[in-house]
């Protein structure tokens, strides 16, 4: 599963250091939350990646004087850039 590849990935790394990647673990999130219900590794996952989510958050995103336009322009390209990529994979799926 790509999604699975993509979370080992950031786990590995032990930090998200961009705002795509970001977005990027936020689609994973997502999508991890219905799989750790069933699913103990997958809980462990999701777990481990929200921890990295909030270390991410709290780096950038918690000094309100450190957030500039500039900021927020590229957060909202992010975020675009990462839902297009999951519409993309979901319509691969069928």
């Amino acid at each position: 599963m790509k999604t699975h590849f993509d979370i080992e990935q950031f786990i590995e790394a032990g930090a998200i250091t961009n705002e795509l990647d970001y977005e990027r673990a936020m689609v994973a999130d997502r999508k991890l939350r219905l799989l750790a219900k069933d699913n103990e590794h997958f809980k462990t996952l999701r777990s481990r990646l929200r921890s990295l989510i909030k270390d991410y958050e709290s780096k950038e995103w918690s000094d309100a004087n450190t957030i500039t336009t500039r900021k927020l322009n590229e957060s909202d390209r992010a975020e675009k850039i990462a839902e297009k990529e999951r519409v993309f994979i979901e319509k691969e799926k069928l």
